[in-house]
This record gives structure tokens, C-alpha cells and sequence, in this order.
């Protein structure tokens, strides 16, 4: 599943969901089953994705899990390291996919733990960066230290960021996540590309939508925006705008992660 969301929402309840995890013959199976749940509003069932991602062998599975975690992780999940153990063992790829996932988490709380595989994966120039991008993205630390600040520097510049901030709410490039926001950076874009028949060029913002609202944005990065398409882009946002969002908070499929 590399898509920007995690499909349409299911058809079938919640306790029949529940049924087909009882029955499930594959660790594949049990994950599609409780990610419907979750599509559902039913969080009752991290604790068996929080097993998954720790004990599964099968690195399509926890690439999955990690994504699903980091999408709707709360502050809380964060703060309990047993629900992340897989990464005192974790591979270089799938330490790239938690770096590269950890930015949709919108918490914090993450960072200790970006900082933690900073320690460990700094040598190698790939994770490396991937990481600190990510922990840039909470703290916008370069900006103050500069790209090559050390792990130290970095740390005590997040602590000084999380004394200076709300950490209990959810954040997107260091202001309260709110999907207005981003559906208006989304139209802008959208216009510009339309005017030039460009790519939508546009991978995070499109993804966070699709996955708050559970309505997929009509498009992805390589759709070509022209005067026939990007009238959906419009209509997509203003059915957004109906819905009622409190900023800070953070969402999947519409229902607050809590």
C-alpha cells in the first residue's frame, strides 16, 4: 500500500470486522482488518498493531504498521517505548520508512526518538538526512544551527522548543495542524500548476487530507493539472470546509485519534 491514504472506507461493521481479525489466517490479513477499524473510529485494537509492528518478520507488513502507527499514534502511544522496540533491531530501510513516516505523526513526542536513531544512523549519509529532516520538520532547528548542527546541539535545541510549546496538541511544520490550512496551500499549488499545466508536485499535503478526512484528494504528485481537473481540486476543498475541525487536534478518516 504506497498510496497516499489507505483506501475507501469499509461497508461492513464494526463487530463483523472484528470477527474477520478472529479469523484471519495471515498477519497481512489481521493488519487490513484493523486498519478498517480504525477507518471506523474503533481504536480499541492498537495494542494488536503495536504487537504486530514489534514481532512481525515480514518487512512489508511492518512497513505498513509503521505508516498506520505514525498516522494514528497519540501523544501517549509515543510516550511508551514498548510499543516501538522494533527499532533497537530495525534495518537501515525500515529505519528510513519510521524517519520518513514520523513527520505524519504530528506529535513531538516522536522526536526523542528521531534523535535516538540520529545516534546510531548519523554515519550514513541517507538516514542521516532523512532524519534530520524529519526533526527539522518539528523543531526548524537548520534555520537556527545550521544543516550540519551536532546531535548535542540538536537535543538541547529541542528542549528549549518543547518548554516553548504546547506538546500536548499536534503540529504541522511548527504550527497547530489544522486541515484548512493545508487545503489552502493545497489550492494555491493547484492553481499555479493549472495556469502552466504542471504535476501537482505535491506529496505530504495531499496524503495528510486524504487520510484526516477519509476522502481522497482527486489527484496525486504526477497528475497533470489543467482547466478540465483542477475545478475537483476546488469542489474536494470546499467539502472539506463542511466539516468541523478543531485545530491542534489530529485526525483519521474524521475521527479525532484522541
Amino acid at each position: 500500500m504506497n498510496s497516499i491514504w489507505y483506501g475507501e472506507r469499509p461497508h461492513y461493521s464494526i463487530q463483523d470486522i472484528k470477527d474477520r481479525i478472529l479469523n484471519a489466517d495471515t498477519e497481512q490479513d489481521i493488519l487490513f482488518h484493523l486498519i478498517d477499524l480504525f477507518k471506523l473510529g474503533d481504536f480499541t485494537q492498537k495494542p494488536l498493531l503495536f504487537q504486530l509492528l514489534n514481532h512481525t518478520k515480514n518487512e512489508s507488513v511492518l512497513n505498513l504498521c509503521i505508516r498506520i502507527f505514525c498516522s494514528i499514534c497519540t501523544h501517549d502511544d509515543l510516550l511508551d517505548p514498548t510499543n516501538l522496540r522494533f527499532l533497537e533491531s530495525a534495518n537501515v530501510e525500515v529505519i528510513n520508512t519510521f524517519a520518513s513516516a514520523a513527520v505524519t505523526s504530528l506529535s513531538v513526542e516522536i522526536v526523542p526518538y528521531l534523535l535516538a536513531l540520529l545516534e546510531e544512523w548519523d554515519e550514513i549519509d541517507e538516514t542521516s538526512i532523512i532524519l534530520r529532516d524529519s526533526i527539522d520538520f518539528y523543531t526548524n532547528f537548520e534555520e537556527e544551527l545550521g544543516e550540519d548542527a551536532t546531535l548535542e546541539d540538536i537535543g538541547q535545541y529541542y528542549l528549549e522548543y518543547r518548554d516553548e510549546h504546547d506538546i500536548g496538541m499536534y503540529y504541522y511544520n511548527l504550527n497547530l495542524v489544522f486541515p484548512g490550512d493545508l487545503a489552502k496551500e493545497l489550492i494555491e499549488r493547484v492553481l499555479i500548476a493549472a495556469n502552466t499545466q504542471q504535476a501537482l508536485e505535491l506529496e505530504l499535503i495531499p496524503s495528510l487530507l486524504s487520510i484526516w478526512s477519509g476522502e481522497k484528494v482527486p489527484g496525486d504528485y504526477y497528475t497533470l493539472l489543467n482547466e478540465n481537473n483542477y475545478k475537483s481540486y476546488i469542489t474536494y476543498v470546499e467539502g472539506l470546509s463542511k466539516k468541523e475541525w478543531k485545530r491542534g487536534t489530529k485526525y483519521f478518516y474524521g475521527y479525532e485519534c484522541g
